[in-house]
């Protein structure tokens, strides 16, 4: 074999060997998503051949959505389907270490595309044969800036014979919107985004509330788009009439409902928003630069009626006054300048020129004091929420209070201990009730803490990309969150007409424009128009929208199943919890989806061990596969597979379970040292056996004389002296054999 296959694409992905074999051949690529009210199954089906005259290892990659859920996946070959299921991530670690403490190998391969997660499996294909993978995904689309958007990564790698992607929507209301921007072909977004629609995009409008698009470019067309064809993520944007459904409930026959809320032509609340930025050393460079850039754009975002307060912070907590210059040199562990109303402003023309003209002149260095600066901002934030009045901006009891936090590092100072950090924050900021936003600034961030505080304090965390868009991946991540328009949601439903129990979150700490709250459950028994009531913190949300509209639809219980999976595991995120995981859990285990808590396992075939996918084999060394080799496909995060023994079949000991023979391999040659003389005889690995002849075992007991792949005893597997003190047999003259025990059942490895 001797290649190493590491690219992260969704699609296939095939590698030239280093021996200069000829590379896999895609022959279709074929991608089918089903959107459902929401949510999306996605199928992806990759048909390649081996073209050599020898066998090579096909690696299959595909990267999904952050959120996504894998449910199904099978490997086609030789007319015989490999099917995974699922099981728990514990009972997978279990075996996945007892199989490194075996020595048989392990893989692991990371994510490097954005907000996602990667699924790598190669498999041992025949000279001239064909596999076929074929790996479902499921995840609810969640409505951002207003549209929901679907996105397919396709990365062949090549022209492929037959390259298809086919997205069908369906929604009980009304499209407003069904659009499929140009293919981007590149990680980093555009200056100025190009809207336009794909030219291979062919969009079908059945009926006024369903879509279908089909994307299929002939083998030229890839060759347009480049020598080694199209590479880069499909994007299907829609979204439904928020007129004619504002506020909808959908019952299916099985009891569970789904409830979409998102009222239209609510004016913006007006809003608080304290920026927390970090100017330490680390973010001398581009970063500094970036973060100007961005802060430029976000300034003129900001809404009438807004006020807004700077916190910048390295060894020493700065508070921005309009008409104080900030100082960056000669800097002193604490917090500069008077804390006093004018650091609330409001943003108007006049205070977003002088902001931008400070931002400007911002210089990193220092250290991470980021708790000193969390601390001054909740003082900040407590100071808008509870003064009635005064100062440049009467009336800050009417904001809603935002903290936006941006470090690239990781925090010191008198409390740098993570843990301490958001369990002080949190109580602190129980008075003033502010969401805090963490932007996690490239690779030294620690995202784990920055999540878990922000998840504690009804915000979210975020990566941003240390890349040349950086500036409008802040940019891009601030307009989400630019128009809140209701705080304090609460879902109330009617407790007769519904398990509370199954009711998935039905507080939300605020709706913001363009996006929408989604709360699911099951019906009491006869139960078919459940009651609700929204309510905000400012009274009854349901004045501005009608009541909800009840709609039939054949199943919401996998979207309830997956909304319930992945809210239990962002409130362990937040808070670990045992009983949270374990509900999680067995809702996954019931539901078959991958997650951080369950793995996805497949029986592999043509092999005989775990084997390390991530590194090439030590030359001359060919290493077979068993058929009881299992891959555990699960995800914590950016970590991705493992590669396990089958739990249930008993695992077959292989030729590279015995550890003294690849050392005296060559090929399918071995060299013994018999008394003194060097002696070659042949590896049969799966040829077939014929007469036997008698044999006498070490113990004295009688056998027969088998090749050694068919007979593989534990007693000689590590150690060489004791198979040449008896066990060495040759078999047809010329074959390394094994005195095999009569009483002994071994089927031959194939």
């Amino acid at each position: 074999m001797g290649f190493k296959a590491v690219v992260v694409s969704a699609a296939l992905l095939v590698a030239v060997s280093a021996q200069g074999i000829q590379q896999p051949k895609v022959h279709r690529l074929h991608v089918l998503s089903e959107v459902r009210n929401r949510y999306a199954k996605t199928l992806i089906t990759s048909r390649v051949g081996n073209p050599a005259d020898q066998a090579q290892e096909i690696s299959f990659d595909a990267v999904l959505p952050e959120n996504a859920f894998i449910s199904r996946f099978l490997i086609e070959m030789d007319n015989v389907t490999y099917e995974a299921y699922v099981r728990g991530k514990e009972e997978a670690r279990q075996e996945y270490d007892a199989a490194v403490a075996e020595g048989r190998g392990a893989a692991h391969v990371a994510v490097s595309a954005r907000d996602s997660n990667v699924v790598h499996v190669s498999v041992n294909v025949e000279a001239q044969k064909k596999v076929t993978f074929n790996l479902t995904y499921e995840e609810l689309l969640q409505r951002e800036i207003g549209a929901y958007n679907l996105r397919i990564n396709i990365n062949p790698r090549q022209p492929v014979d037959d390259l298809a992607v086919e997205v069908r929507i369906e929604e009980q209301a009304p499209l407003r919107l069904v659009e499929v921007p140009r293919l981007q072909e590149t990680n980093e977004i555009l200056d100025t985004p190009d809207n336009a629609t794909d030219p291979l995009a062919r969009i079908v409008r059945p009926t006024p509330s369903s879509a279908i698009v089909r994307w299929s470019p002939t083998k030229e067309e890839q060759r347009q788009r480049g020598e080694e064809g199209v590479s880069g993520q499909l994007v299907v944007r829609y979204d439904v009439d928020r007129d004619a459904s504002p506020n909808q409930i959908l019952v299916s026959e099985d009891g569970y409902f789904v409830h979409f809320y998102a009222p239209p032509g609510l004016p913006p609340l007006p809003k608080h928003v304290v920026f927390v930025l970090d100017v330490s050393g680390s973010m001398m460079g581009r970063k500094i630069e970036q973060l100007k850039a961005a802060m430029n754009t976000i300034l003129d975002e900001l809404n009438a009626g807004d006020v807004f307060s700077l916190i910048p912070f390295s060894s020493e907590v700065q508070v921005w006054h309009p008409d104080v210059p900030l100082t960056f040199r000669h800097w002193q562990p604490g917090v500069s300048s008077a804390f006093n109303a004018s650091a609330i402003v409001e943003a108007t023309s006049e205070n977003i020129a002088k902001a931008k003209n400070s931002i400007n002149s911002f210089e990193a260095n220092g250290l991470t004091y980021m708790f000193s600066a969390l601390k001054t901002a909740l003082r900040m934030s407590d100071a808008g929420v509870h003064s009635g009045g005064g100062g440049s901006a009467p009336g800050w009891r009417r904001h809603a209070p935002i903290i936006v936090l941006l470090t690239d590092g990781e925090p010191n100072g008198q409390v740098s201990d993570t843990d301490e950090i958001v369990r002080r924050i949190t109580e602190r900021n129980a008075e003033s009730g502010a969401a805090i936003f963490t932007l996690a600034f490239g690779t030294g961030a620690d995202y784990g803490f920055l999540r878990r505080l922000a998840l504690r304090n009804s915000g979210v965390g975020r990566r941003i990309y240390e890349a040349a868009d950086a500036h409008l991946q802040l940019r891009n991540f601030y307009r989400q969150i630019a128009s809140p328009l209701l705080a304090d949601v609460t879902f109330n439903y009617d407790g007769q007409q519904v398990d509370e129990n199954s009711l998935t979150t039905v507080k939300f700490p605020t709706l913001f424009g363009g996006g929408e709250l989604v709360v699911a459950g099951r019906l009491s028994s006869g139960t078919r128009e459940p009651w609700c009531a929204v309510r905000s913190r400012d009274g009854n949300a349901t004045d501005a929208v009608p009541a909800p509209a009840v709609v039939n639809v054949t199943s919401a219980e996998r979207l309830w199943a997956y909304l319930t999976v992945r809210q239990l595991l962002d409130q362990d995120a937040a808070t670990p919890n045992e009983t949270l995981r374990t509900r999680a859990k067995d809702i996954a285990l019931r539901y078959s989806f991958v997650t951080s808590v369950t793995s996805l396992v497949v029986v592999k075939p043509n092999a005989t061990s775990a084997v390390n996918l991530d590194e090439p084999n030590a030359p001359g060394e060919d290493i077979p596969m068993s058929i009881d080799a299992a891959l555990d496909l699960s995800f914590d995060d950016y970590d991705a597979l493992d590669i396990d023994p089958d739990p249930v079949a008993e695992v077959v000991p292989t030729l590279a379970d015995i550890t003294w023979l690849s050392p005296l391999r060559n090929g399918s040659q071995v060299t013994l040292n018999i008394n003194g003389t060097d002696q070659h005889l042949q590896l049969a690995e799966n040829q077939t056996e014929g007469s036997f002849q008698n044999c006498t075992t070490p113990p004295g007991g009688s056998g027969v004389c088998r090749h050694l792949a068919a007979c593989i005893l534990p007693e000689f597997k590590e150690r060489l002296d004791v198979f040449l003190s008896g066990y060495l047999c040759v078999v047809e003259d010329s074959f390394l054999g094994v005195c095999c025990p009569d009483a002994t059942s071994v089927t031959p490895a194939a």
